[in-house]
């Protein structure tokens, strides 16, 4: 890992990221389409667990905002892990992040999704400093696995 690799990056910002933890069903962590010259990589949503176990809650209110953005910031390096997973172990390997998408469990009056998911971002930028930030969809829904606050997928091109 080099001083500019986007695991060092993360890290001198206080961020590491996780195991990846094994899907809890009939799923694979990430799927790999080689392409002639890279690699599409699709990263299965990824909920907000620390050590397996998800932070539950719901955005109802402005109150709600920033425990949800703590919960996407989880859910991004839960995304980024099994990402590097993808990429042999080395996210020096990803060429683009191209979409993101996030999932909040909210009430239907919540209108801050965009707000929350901003925190998901914030990692992006952190760990990839050089991209374009990726197409994002913020989706607010009713439920979400363990009555996790946000689930986040994410699609990348990384090096062949």
């Amino acid at each position: 890992m080099t001083a500019a690799s986007p695991e060092a990056l993360l890290g001198a910002a206080g961020f590491t990221l996780p195991e990846v933890s094994r899907p809890r069903g009939s799923y694979a962590p990430y799927c790999i389409v080689d392409t002639e010259a890279s690699r599409w990589v699709s990263i299965a949503g990824q909920v907000c667990r620390r050590q397996g176990v998800a932070m539950a809650g719901q955005c109802r209110g402005q109150a709600d905002v920033e425990p949800a953005r703590r919960a996407a910031e989880v859910s991004m390096l839960n995304a980024l892990a099994a990402l590097r997973m993808a990429c042999d172990d080395d996210l020096s390997n990803v060429i683009q992040i191209v979409r993101v998408r996030g999932f909040v469990r909210a009430a239907p009056d919540f209108a801050h999704h965009p707000a929350v998911l901003d925190a998901a971002s914030a990692i992006l930028r952190i760990a990839f400093p050089e991209q374009q930030l990726p197409a994002r969809s913020a989706l607010g829904v009713a439920s979400l696995p363990d009555g996790a606050w946000i689930e986040i997928e994410i699609d990348a091109v990384v090096m062949a």
